[in-house]
């Protein structure tokens, strides 16, 4: 540009050689003429260089604001399409509701789900249920909706500005549900009647997509600008390959209504937009479906106050803001007097200062254009922070789910092409985090990921998705299923080899799940989640493993999904009862006490037994409130019991490691008034794995104040003779399994005989479980077993029934 510049300069300076002269009579003196002219030349020369430099700093200036009003609308977009897929996602959230309960929702269930779901989200005006009805179900419908508390509910249509019911049909979609109160008009609003929006839901629902349309609002709540978004739902179970799938097994919709110009404001409010730029939001042009009343003025306008003329303009930026499947135009402006409006400041200043200040002016071009090139680092570095942990250098969530999309995208082509994604979990990064602190952590995290590296191939795809979760996309090779175990196995080994942080040597291993295109299908979501189910049961299976994907998995969810929301429903109705079963001295047969047993009253499956429920409250942490109120519940019982006697009750690793369970079973003896010495706590070897000085400090303090401890199914876990010597209890239970074959094995009984010398030389007492026949309770009264417990001596029964149970046995012979 400057070697342009001065070949014109050049050629203008050649031009302006002054040739020939003037008329005789008018002549200017030589003299004179040769005084001024050096003066006249710079001065041209002066105001030349001035305006070129000015021309050339208002350029530049131009650039920069450009540059940097792109860079504030691009992200002004991206914050506002984050912000409306996260109200979509919610409305799925409502899709999903449906589609996987097993039983109708209600309407206190939806608007309470609905109501919660969209929370402090102002954008949404109402979200509402549109289930498909027939016209022999209408008249059910209505009357249900009359009984749900709908004054005067029907199915109606809207025309011409007036409400009238629906004309017959096949099929009806009103309004059936929603978040407005129950004496809104739009109650029972047909949307079928209304070829806009049925058009839109008609779209949703053939293409398995949520659809978006502009809508007239039938209220005055919002303003006028609204958006119906519509979310098809199919009945459970169904399928919905094929668009005749899909109109088949449609249940319904769910249908929310946006005020567009209320959801955007609230977005940029929520995350402190820019107020230098104005931007407008237009509806998309669905052609005559939409109508032309819908594209006359801008559905949202940040700053209404800027003239339509100004979106005009060369400066005007544009871009498209998805909303489901519609596409609103995004134009955006730099707002008036705004710092990013074009200033020609410098270029002014340039232009009066002249000739002098003309190297100054080339001078300030170079820093500024240094700083320009700086300005557009730094923002590429903000880009691409974006796009990268910062931690560990690998791409984040965001561009492994870009890949991921993009995989799914060119792999769903005629030639099968194939590729797997691994999901990986740091197993015990908890215990680096908590022994040696958040530094050692963030660099264990580094060397994990720095051998991940090493593991994968050029054309594999690693990525951090956060915490201590990473991913692969596997691209494709010859047995991709043997390649995936492959890749997992040598990942397994590298993270198996001890780190060094700190000066220590740490142990990790990771569980790994697979899951892989084509065999396990193509959709995104469904991907991530089998590869997640996957993981889970690598985790379960023992972890430092990898497992692939199969169908049991998502069967197995399904059930155990079920069956916690059940439970957690059933902690919170009180559903559960328990069961006291008797326990007797062998020699004298007098009853000694109970245990106390939880059973759970399904109002479906009746009475459902301990070992269906208690590993999966374990496991979701819901045995901590169980547990506790079993123990309030037993205690409160023993108190009423006319014969005294001691209550067993069982306590689950999980509830072990509280740190108020001391706390709570003071609670529990203090508040039921039973003396701690008829309390008897049951525990298990696994309890006794880990922290072994605070397990046996804890169990000090229980026997300080008089609680019996019992090691329970003794010989079916570890069996270490350590836990009897090492940990204060008062009994061994011998677990049932060695009481079946006491008639039939010889090595039962004599492992049952070195039990009780064990106990003996420990001061402990034994008893048996599971004593079902007369033989087996006059062998181990021959072995010298202190306690018996089984169906033979009482089965489980509720507290009510125990009054009439007998209080001694006695086997046939003593009673001949």
């Amino acid at each position: 540009m400057a070697v342009e510049r001065k070949s014109a300069m050049g050629e203008w300076n050649q031009s302006g050689d002054i040739k020939g002269g003037a008329p005789l009579g008018r002549r200017i003196p030589a003299s004179r003429l040769r005084l001024h002219r050096p003066a006249l030349i710079a001065a041209a020369i002066g105001l030349l260089l001035s305006l070129i430099a000015a021309c050339a700093v208002g350029r530049w200036e131009q650039r920069v604001s450009r540059a940097e009003f792109e860079g504030v609308a691009a992200t002004e977009l991206i914050v506002l399409q984050n912000g409306i897929n996260e109200y979509l996602s919610r409305l799925g959230a409502l899709r999903t509701l449906f589609e996987s309960a097993n039983e109708e929702i209600t309407r206190s269930e939806f608007e309470v789900f609905s109501g919660r779901l969209f929370e402090d989200h102002p954008g949404i005006l109402r979200v509402s249920w549109l289930p498909k009805i027939y016209r022999k179900e209408r008249a059910d419908y209505e009357a249900a909706a009359v009984n749900d508390g709908v004054v005067g509910y029907q199915i109606k249509a809207f025309a011409a500005g007036v409400f009238s019911p629906a004309p017959p049909s096949n099929q009806y979609f009103p309004v059936y549900f929603s978040t407005e109160p129950k004496t809104s008009a739009v109650y029972g609003l047909d949307y079928s009647t209304e070829p806009t929006r049925w058009n839109t839901m008609e779209r949703g629902r053939d293409n398995d997509s949520i659809a978006a349309v502009p809508a007239k609002l039938y209220d005055i709540k919002g303003g006028t600008h609204g958006v119906m978004v519509s979310v098809p739902v199919y009945v459970k179970g169904t399928s919905r390959t094929t668009i005749a799938d899909r109109r088949r097994n449609l249940d319904g919709y769910v249908v929310g209504m946006f005020d567009l110009a209320q959801l955007m404001q609230s977005i940029r409010t929520a995350t402190a937009a820019s107020s230098d730029i104005a931007i407008n939001a237009y509806p998309p042009d669905f052609g005559r479906s939409a109508g032309p009343q819908y594209r006359s003025v801008p559905d949202y306008s940040s700053a209404p106050q800027t003239p339509i003329e100004a979106f005009a303009s060369a400066t005007r930026w544009s871009a498209t803001l998805r909303i489901g499947d519609a596409e609103w135009q995004m134009w955006a402006v730099p707002a008036a007097g705004g710092r990013l409006t074009a200033r020609h400041d410098r270029a002014l200043i340039v232009l009066t200062a002249g000739v002098i200040i003309t190297l100054c002016v080339v001078v300030y071009l170079v820093l500024a254009g240094r700083n320009s090139r700086q300005v557009e680092l730094a923002n590429q570095r903000v880009l691409e922070l974006a796009r990268i942990d910062v931690l560990t250098g690998l791409p984040n969530r965001g561009v492994f789910l870009e890949q991921l999309e993009a995989a799914v995208g060119r792999r769903a082509s005629p030639r099968g092409d194939s590729f797997s994604v691994l999901m990986l979990d740091l197993d015990r990064f908890k215990n680096v985090n908590d022994s040696l602190g958040h530094a050692a952590g963030d660099a264990l995290l580094r060397e994990v990921a720095s051998r991940l590296r090493s593991a994968v191939r050029d054309t594999d795809m690693l990525a951090r998705l956060g915490g201590d979760e990473f991913a692969i996309i596997q691209a494709g090779c010859d047995d991709q299923r043997q390649g995936s175990i492959d890749l997992a196995a040598r990942i397994c080994r590298s993270i198996a080899e001890p780190f060094l942080l700190l000066g220590r040597q740490v142990e990790v291993g990771t569980s790994i799940g697979i899951a892989m295109v084509p065999e396990h299908g193509r959709d995104l979501e469904q991907l991530l989640k089998k590869a997640d189910l996957a993981l889970y049961r690598s985790k379960s299976a023992g972890r430092n493993c990898a497992t692939v994907y199969d169908q049991a998995m998502s069967a197995e969810l399904e059930a155990r999904n079920t069956l916690e929301g059940d439970l957690r429903d059933a902690i919170a109705r009180c559903q559960f009862e328990v069961y006291y079963q008797p326990f007797f001295e062998v020699q004298s047969g007098d009853r000694r006490g109970f245990e106390a047993l939880v059973r759970w009253r399904h109002p479906v499956r009746g009475l459902v037994p301990p070992d269906q429920f208690i590993p999966l409250a374990e496991d979701t942490g819901l045995i901590v409130p169980l547990g506790e109120w079993v123990l309030r519940r037993a205690c409160d019982d023993a108190t009423r019991w006319p014969e005294g006697g001691k209550v067993a009750v069982n306590l689950s690793p999980v509830q072990f490691k509280q740190a108020e369970l001391f706390e709570i079973i003071q609670s529990a003896l203090r508040n039921s008034g039973l003396p701690p010495e008829r309390l008897e706590l049951e525990l298990t070897e696994s309890v006794l794995l880990e922290r072994a000085s605070e397990n046996y400090a804890f169990m000090q303090k229980l026997k300080s104040i008089g609680v019996a401890l019992a090691l329970d199914d003794f010989g079916i876990g570890y069996s270490s003779l350590s836990c009897l010597t090492a940990f204060p209890f008062d009994k061994i239970k011998i677990d049932k399994s060695f009481i079946g074959n006491l008639n039939r094995l010889h090595k039962s009984s004599a492992i049952i005989s070195s039990v009780v010398t064990l106990a003996r030389g420990l001061d402990m007492s034994v008893t048996a479980e599971g004593v079902e026949t007369r033989e087996q309770f006059e062998m181990l009264r021959t072995l010298g077993v202190n306690f018996a417990q089984g169906y033979l001596l009482g089965r489980p029964a509720p507290f009510a029934e125990l009054e009439g149970q007998p209080q001694f046995f006695r086997p046939r012979q003593d009673a001949a």
